[in-house]
């Protein structure tokens, strides 16, 4: 059986053309966990959604150059958590991010 460990789940929320020193933001986010060292992250693009703005952005095969919503996952134990929030206020201008108590195993690889 799996051996979980107590954890957090960090979700950021952007815009996919957001961007940080002219790389996509979402890029640069997760550049930066992995120099980190973070147990894992995955990038899910939104089919649709809104943010403080209130403008819905919609996924369409009729509009290019959209601005979807973008999410970033995160899991690792609070301490190392807690360490990313302050680069990740840094990086990004406008979005938001949620916290959640969560218990993560690593199954194969390293």
């Amino acid at each position: 059986m799996a051996d979980f460990n107590e954890g957090q789940l960090l979700r950021i929320f952007v815009n996919e053309r957001d961007t940080w020193h002219g790389e996509l933001l979402y890029c640069a986010i997760v550049d930066m966990l992995k120099r980190e060292h973070v147990a894992g992250a995955s990038v899910f693009r939104g089919v649709e959604g809104f943010g403080s703005h209130r403008e819905i952005h919609l996924a369409s095969v009729w509009k290019f150059g959209g601005k979807l919503p973008v999410l970033i996952e995160v899991v690792d134990d609070e301490t190392k958590i807690a360490g990313l929030i302050p680069q990740l206020e840094a990086m990004i201008v406008e979005g938001a991010m949620t916290l959640e108590r969560v218990e993560y195993c690593r199954l194969g690889g390293a």
